[in-house]
């Protein structure tokens, strides 16, 4: 672009150096001496000879003037010719150069395009990431949150499981040593179940040799002597157990088989017709023979419950008078 510059001012020097010859010529010209032009009024013929000679005179300087103004142009020319060819030569020199640089940019700006597209691409992407990151972040503290809660209702849950075990735990010490108590309770009791065993064992053959009778878990004395129901009854605790209570259909035939009337362990003598046993438990199994209590007997109130044995096994108590004397039987429960 300089050397644009420099070319415009040279052209233009060249056109003021074209006009100051122009200048020149008009000034020669018009400087001609008054005197040349005055014609002295005397002679003509003179006249004519002078006149001849200034003419002369004035196309020879008229002809300098133009040969001047001729090499003048021929110099302006020349140098405008070269001046134009050196401004083409560095023209085309600059217009190449422009060319490159434009071809440069253009290249450069594609490839600043072809960024910006892949940027614009990768800015979108990742902006499509960011807005998928920032979802799944919420949700990521959505369940951050739920599950705080049920970690703290968890806690929650381990702190009174604790306080369970804890419980339990003394609870379980505490059984642990009630066992450990009823262990020895046990082996103590053992020990003596043992030797009360060895005790039964042997008042049971005493018993056996005493005319006592067993059946089932229950030992029973058959009298061989008649007495009243209360003296049947002083004579059984004596013996360590007392009148019979049934408690079964087996054992009410068991006693019915023994083919004797005896006293049984059932009364009303406490309050008339409210029967209960000697033990003072209510009477819930009867076995009694048919009308029977009727309490209408030859020897006054009939409060005391005997075993006929002339009745079906089933059907066989009838109540007497508890001053009649029958046979007893006593029982003894191990």
């Amino acid at each position: 672009m300089s050397l644009y510059m420099e070319q415009s001012e040279e052209i233009y020097a060249n056109v003021d150096r074209k006009s100051y010859g122009q200048d020149i010529v008009n000034w020669s010209i018009d400087k001609q001496p008054e005197s040349q032009n005055t014609v002295p009024v005397s002679t003509e013929s003179d006249n004519s000879g002078k006149r001849s000679s200034r003419v002369a005179a004035a196309c020879l300087g008229l002809l300098c003037v133009l040969l001047a103004g001729i090499i003048g142009q021929s110099v302006y020319y020349d140098g405008v010719s070269k001046s134009f060819l050196a401004y083409k030569t560095n023209s085309s020199a600059e217009i190449e150069q422009l060319q490159t640089s434009n071809n440069t940019l253009t290249k450069e700006r594609d490839q600043l395009q072809t960024s910006y597209n892949t940027l614009t691409k990768e800015r979108d992407q990742l902006q499509t990431s960011y807005n998928t990151l920032t979802k799944e972040r919420d949700q990521l503290q959505t369940s951050n949150n739920t599950l705080t809660k049920e970690k703290d209702k968890l806690q929650t849950s381990y702190n009174t499981l604790t306080k369970e075990r804890d419980q339990l735990q003394s609870s379980y010490n505490t059984l642990t040593k009630e066992r450990d108590q009823l262990q020895t309770s046990y082996n103590t009791l053992t020990k003596e179940r043992a030797k009360l065993q060895t005790e039964r064992d042997f008042l049971s053959r005493r018993l056996t040799n005493l005319s006592w009778q067993k059946f089932e878990s229950s030992w029973y004395f058959l009298s061989t002597e008649s007495k009243t129901w209360k003296e049947s009854r002083e004579d059984c605790l004596k013996r360590g157990a007392d009148l019979v209570i049934i408690n079964s259909d087996k054992e009410q035939t068991f006693l019915f088989n023994l083919k004797k009337r005896v006293w049984i362990g059932l009364t009303d003598s406490v309050n008339e017709g409210t029967w209960k046993w000697v033990d003072d438990t209510p009477l819930t199994t009867r076995y009694w023979y048919a009308k029977q209590p009727d309490n209408a007997g030859p020897n006054g109130e009939e409060d005391c419950a005997e075993i006929h044995k002339d009745q079906s096994p089933l059907k066989a108590w009838n109540d007497m008078s508890c001053g009649s004397k029958l046979n007893w039987v006593c029982e003894k429960v191990f």
